[in-house]
């Protein structure tokens, strides 16, 4: 990969999170339009993606998203109200931006048409088509300007003298904004920004904190150690505008103007310690990295053999009388345990990466229904496998646009059904055991089931014997839709295959529930993690299988006079409740054991609010297993999460509880 590609990537990656923060600034804005702090924020975000799309050439990019940057200003001067339209046309923009990105990112053409039209009407705002010309900056000399060398402390003098000869210089850097800019706070650190670029901020006055809230009059100053010259560096600052004044002193130069300090802020001399602690907290706040998901991904079955062969020496050390091995082996088994734990940790990702982008969407599909609506979030904070969460989006906006289009009513009818005239989505997340739940539901209009069985039927499905239940699951038949005619939103049931498919590959399930007039809930079912679990082994019929323990209540060894026949089901009786009993030998096809003669043991196991005893013949114990997928050959064994490697080398079965589970109260109704 040369530089440019490099850099490419870096560009990408950068401008995909500007753009989303700029997506959840504005929508915040809209909420709250006098949040300064916001206008803030956008504004930085904006102002940066502006230098990055200009250094990499893509001029195009850098002249929308100014134009854009200008319309932050005049919120900020009340010069523009922030209303639905104003909005609007920065998610236009905003949009525009992110398909010129995609574009560029797989080198293709994209229309500039849209965009000349977006700078038209973003120059129309504000009642001026053009913009006034940049002031010229005057760069003041040392008795207009100086550098306050009085407040430096011990350490930063210590520091400048330990640069003599080497490389670096100490500059002492005074900057005076412009008397009209509004925005301070974003412009300096905009500034702060371009001079990260040359070298390193080790002093400011007034502190950071100070600065980036805007709170000062013009006058602001920094040390900076560097290994360019003097000139290279104000022609660095220059680069911003607002700027009328800069002074750039070097050396021992910088003491030498004592006599004409000029600040914009009567500060005593005290405060300098509290400045020390803040910068110093500052230069030890957390670093992240960016890692590649392939290399993640190869670390992650590094460990996973680790595992597996950490278990085998396990097992040898307990057959060998030798001691010699027990000691290193305990601290084998420690290290790759806490290795283990890092690499799972390192993999997971908050669920909020893929939520967060929901407010904007449901946002926009009220205005183009016109329909009232809320979207409500909550448990974003969940973690799931970065690969689980990387592939949720498609789904889960399958089914927000079906509940928004399909699922809320329009305001009319809600009011005669006395609901509220703002509909409700709620889309929410959670952990339970090794798996997480994540839910959408809406308070519309439901689904009716006699509906989708006159629609199957004239498709051709066979509906004879169904249950209330399985009509509903036949919208995630390909194809299959209700809708009496197609919008550009969606339809109840279009793409409901497409989601079905998604979360079955990703080794989940998806539940409905739905009652008509009163609303719809979308049930998701997914595995923590695509990699190493606790498990429960247990025999059947004579079979090593691994049922995973994030599910599992209890273990009770009961009796054959325990189980009792209800109708057509056996139940056991558990805190006060007669839940299912599953014999995993009849689920699995097996042949009864032979020669078994002692009590069965029931897992009892919670899904959801429900409660099920899996009925098993002996239990093994636990351990902690390496899940490895059964390939293509074996994709049509649903009752199976994977394969994994026992201590011994034997490969065995792990069970999905889940499928298992909801295979037989489906078949029990």
């Amino acid at each position: 990969m040369d530089e440019n590609e490099k850099y490419r990537e870096l560009f990408f990656e950068e401008t995909d999170e500007h753009l989303e923060n700029l997506n959840d600034g504005v929508l915040e804005l809209e909420n709250d339009p006098e949040n300064m702090n916001t206008i803030d924020s956008i504004f930085r975000s904006a102002h940066t993606l502006k230098g990055m799309a200009a250094t990499m050439g893509y001029e195009t990019m850098a002249k929308l998203t100014h134009k854009m940057e200008n319309i932050f200003e005049f919120f900020k001067n009340q010069t523009v109200k922030v209303d639905t339209d104003s909005i609007s046309l920065i998610f236009d923009c905003l949009d525009e931006l992110s398909e010129i990105v995609e574009s560029l990112r797989d080198e293709t053409d994209f229309d500039s048409s849209k965009v000349t039209e977006l700078i038209t009407r973003l120059e129309a705002v504000g009642g001026s088509g053009s913009e006034e010309p940049l002031k010229q900056v005057e760069e003041a000399t040392s008795d207009e300007l100086t550098f306050p060398s009085t407040l430096l402390s011990e350490e930063d003098i210590h520091l400048m003298d330990e640069l003599d000869n080497t490389e670096y210089t100490s500059y002492g850097i005074s900057i005076r904004l412009d008397k009209d800019c509004t925005l301070k706070g974003p412009r300096v650190f905009l500034i702060m920004e371009k001079l990260s670029e040359v070298g390193e901020v080790t002093f400011s006055f007034p502190d950071t904190e100070t600065l980036e809230q805007g709170e000062f009059e013009q006058d602001f100053h920094v040390l900076l150690v560097s290994e360019n010259t003097a000139d290279e560096i104000k022609e660095n600052i220059l680069t911003n505008s607002d700027i009328e004044m800069v002074n750039v002193t070097s050396g021992e130069g910088i003491f030498e103007e004592e006599e004409t300090i000029i600040v914009e802020t009567k500060a005593e001399q005290q405060e300098t310690d509290t400045k020390e602690k803040k910068k110093k907290v500052t230069k030890h706040e957390q670093q992240t990295i960016k890692v590649d998901l392939a290399k993640l991904d190869t670390f992650m079955n590094l460990v996973s053999e680790l595992v597996v062969y950490r278990t085998r020496l396990e097992n040898i050390s307990q057959n060998d009388s030798k001691n010699d091995i027990k000691e290193p082996l305990t601290e084998v088994a420690r290290i790759t345990s806490e290795l283990q734990d890092l690499v799972l940790k390192i993999r997971m990702q908050q669920v909020s990466v893929v939520m967060n982008r929901f407010p904007r969407v449901v946002r926009d599909l009220a205005k183009d229904l016109n329909k009232e609506m809320t979207l409500i979030i909550e448990g974003e904070d969940t973690e799931l496998d970065r690969t689980v969460v990387s592939e949720l989006s498609e789904p889960l906006v399958h089914l927000i646009r079906n509940s928004a289009d399909h699922g809320i009513e329009a305001p009319e009818r809600r009011k005669e059904l006395g609901k509220p005239v703002e509909g409700e989505i709620k889309l929410t997340a959670f952990q339970q055991g090794n798996r997480v739940i994540i839910t959408v539901s809406d308070d519309g209009k439901g689904l009716n089931p006699e509906v989708i069985k006159e629609s199957a039927e004239r498709k051709g499905i066979d509906t004879e014997g169904l249950s209330e239940k399985e009509i509903l699951h036949l919208i995630f038949h390909p194809g299959f839709s209700t809708a009496k005619e197609i919008t550009n939103v969606s339809g109840r049931g279009v793409g409901m295959d497409v989601v079905h498919s998604k979360i079955t590959n990703l080794g989940g399930t998806i539940d409905l529930h739905s009652k008509v007039d009163v609303g719809s809930t979308f049930t998701i079912n997914l595995p923590l993690t695509l990699s190493i679990i606790q498990s429960l082994m247990v025999k059947v019929s004579g079979e090593v299988f691994a049922l995973p323990q994030g599910a599992i209540e209890k273990v009770v060894e009961v009796t054959n006079q325990e189980i009792i026949q209800v109708h057509l089901q056996e139940v056991y009786k558990y805190q006060g409740m007669a839940i299912p009993v599953i014999r995993l030998q009849e689920v699995l096809g097996l042949e009864p054991a032979k020669d078994f003669n002692s009590n069965p043991h029931l897992i009892i196991v919670l899904l959801g609010k429900k409660y099920y005893a899996l009925m098993v013949d002996e239990l093994i114990g636990q351990q902690e297993i390496v899940i490895k997928k059964l390939g293509q050959e074996l994709r049509h064994l649903k009752k199976y999460l994977g394969a994994t490697i026992l201590g011994n080398g034997d490969i065995t079965l792990i069970l999905d509880t889940n499928v298992i589970c909801s295979e037989e109260s489906v078949s029990s109704i």
